[in-house]
This record gives structure tokens, sequence and C-alpha cells, in this order.
């Protein structure tokens, strides 16, 4: 007998629909399984949520004001587009004794989903008595994570808003990167590090977004762990010569790296460099490239979609600068905002 195949999205809302959230035993609260199939009870209305440092920005993005930790520290420049009251909660390291001095209702763990995860979200919630919900960090669950949360802090019209962002800016540029010939393609190498001698290769969580809008990882070496940035030699650099070179970015400031590539005579002989094309990823307030890995990178598949294939996408960078913006930071960017945030790119790889 032939099986047939189910078609994925009908596959989705079975998973989706088995984990919403079902009444509890107990008077006021409510049974929910997380990504990783534990499950757990909750209060059926939370307001107080610890977030890790991935979680912070897409709890940020669902509601600012559910958060009861602050996991990163601000520049001036990053901070201004952020609300004063997060940034007034406290530094957080992510200890036991840190979580239960904050109360809160949940930890949400925004993380790779493996063996290692669950068990750190066991013991976790062990040693607290606080259910630690964990969220699939994988950008290809985004949807879903914005789905499955949306209903968990009953904020759907804000996580509807997220998708809708997926959708319309996201989803057309991995579509039409699926249709760019090999040989056009174009090789790309991640700079990172003080002297842009650390990388990521292809596979790693760091670099995921030079494949998804249609270039080659220009680096032939194994990744070292998921932490990433392997060292690399110039000769190897030199070897690979890649088309476009990508300088990481710092948290809300940049880092000395572009002002070393500028004036380093050896980085002056590749291919990049000699066609004006080494640019710093925008990093206002996270990079939108990398480091963190969290939905900051849904900004950054258009805009390394814009700078590598600019006559494929035809991408109004600015207008999504903005509308990104707005979804995810709730923070309204004016025109001339929009346009400087984006100046950092083209001031720095002259």
């Amino acid at each position: 007998m032939t099986m047939k195949r189910i078609p994925h999205f009908l596959l989705l809302l079975f998973f989706i629909s088995c984990s919403l959230p079902q009444p509890s035993d107990h008077e006021g609260t409510q049974t929910v399984t997380d990504m990783a199939g534990r499950t757990m009870v909750v209060p059926e209305t939370m307001t107080r949520v610890y977030v890790n440092r991935p979680g912070s920005i897409l709890m940020y993005a669902i509601d600012p004001g559910l958060i009861v930790n602050r996991s990163f520290n601000f520049t001036p420049e990053a901070s201004q587009f952020l609300s004063k009251s997060y940034l007034a909660l406290p530094y957080t390291e992510g200890s036991a004794e840190e979580i239960l001095k904050l109360q809160p209702d949940m930890i949400l763990t925004f993380f790779d989903i493996n063996p290692g995860s669950v068990d750190e979200a066991d013991k976790l919630a062990a040693k607290t008595g606080i259910p630690v919900y964990l969220a699939s960090l994988h950008l290809d669950d985004y949807p879903e994570v914005f789905e499955r949360l949306g209903r968990l802090f009953d904020r759907t019209t804000q996580t509807s808003a997220m998708n809708r962002f997926i959708e319309r800016h996201v989803n057309p540029v991995r579509e039409k990167a699926s249709e760019i010939e090999r040989n056009e393609k174009l090789s790309v190498y991640y700079a990172e590090g003080e002297y842009g001698l650390h990388t990521d290769p292809a596979g790693s969580i760091h670099s995921r977004l030079i494949e998804m809008v249609g270039g080659i990882n220009a680096t032939d070496i194994d990744i070292i762990s998921r932490k990433g940035m392997s060292e690399v030699s110039m000769e190897q650099l030199l070897m690979w010569d890649p088309d476009v070179v990508i300088v990481w970015a710092g948290l809300g400031k940049i880092t000395p790296t572009m002002q070393h590539i500028q004036k380093d005579p050896l980085w002056a002989r590749l291919k990049a460099a000699k066609n004006n094309r080494i640019y710093q990823t925008p990093y206002l307030p996270y990079g939108w490239f990398d480091r963190p890995a969290s939905i900051n990178r849904l900004l950054g598949i258009p805009w390394l979609a814009n700078q590598l294939y600019p006559e494929v996408y035809g991408i109004d960078i600015e207008e999504i600068v903005r509308e990104y913006f707005k979804t995810f930071y709730h923070y309204d960017l004016s025109s001339t905002q929009a346009s400087d945030l984006l100046k950092i790119t083209e001031i720095n790889s002259r």
C-alpha cells in the first residue's frame, strides 16, 4: 500500500495544536508543552518572564513589559532605540540565585534544542522550582516560535505582525536565492576578531545568512564549536580570495576590525578590497548579521541580500529597516535615522 505524504503546513498545524495551552488541575494554571516536547504547568496569565540572551531580543519584540531581567549592557548609541523601563531592569548572568530573586512566572530559554540544552533546562527547573520553556533558535523554526509564544502569552496580534515580516521580507529572499545559478553566486568571507582572521564556515549558526541569501561561504575549514570564531591565516584568506567580505559588529559599537582591514596592505590584495566590496555590518541596537544569533538576523537577511545582489532582489532596504524597528523594537524610526543606520556600511566600505 502506498503511503500519502502529509503536506508540511498540515504537520505544522498539528504540532502547534498539540502544544496549545491546556487547562490544569490547579486553578489559575495551564499545562503547556515546549518545543523540546517537555510538559510543564505555568500560570494562566504570566506577567514576569526571565529570559536568556537570545531570548531577551525575542521577548522584547513580543512584549518588553513582561521581561524581568536585562541580558546585555548597551552603549548610549544602542540605548536610544530601547525603552527606558527595559534599560532600567537588573542585569543578570543567568545564575539560579539571580533568577529566584526576580520571582519570574517562567524562564524562557531561546536556544538550540538538543540533549544538552534539554538537560540544562531540566536542571535549572529543578534547582529553581520555576518552569523552563525551551524555544528553538533555528531560523527555520521562527514562525512556529512566534506562533507558540503568541498564544502562550496572549500576544497573538504582535506575533502575527512578526510573522508577516518574515512572509514579506525573508521568505521572498530565500525563494529568489534558490534561483541564483551556482556560477553566478558570490563567495563571501565573514571577518571576525580584532584583525578579521577569525571566521565561521558554512553550517555555522553564525554565518547562516550567507547561504540563505544566495552566497557561498568562502572558507574551507571545520566548525570548531557552537561558539565559533575559527582562526585562519592571511595566507588562507588570500588563497580563498573572496568576492565579498562582511565585517562583524560589536554590541552597539563598532569594532576595530574594519579599521585594521582598511590599513593593512595585505587585505588590499583581496578581490573584495579591489572591487570595494568589504562591508561593515550595521550594529544598532544589535548586530544585524550575527552575534547575538537571534531574531535580529531577520533584518540581516534583506540587508545582506541587498548588499550582495541588489539587481536580483530590488529591495527598498530603508523601508524594511523602518518596518523592522517598528515591529520588533516598537520604535518609530525616521527616514533620516534609517539612512544613518545604513551609512555605516557605506562609510566603512570605502
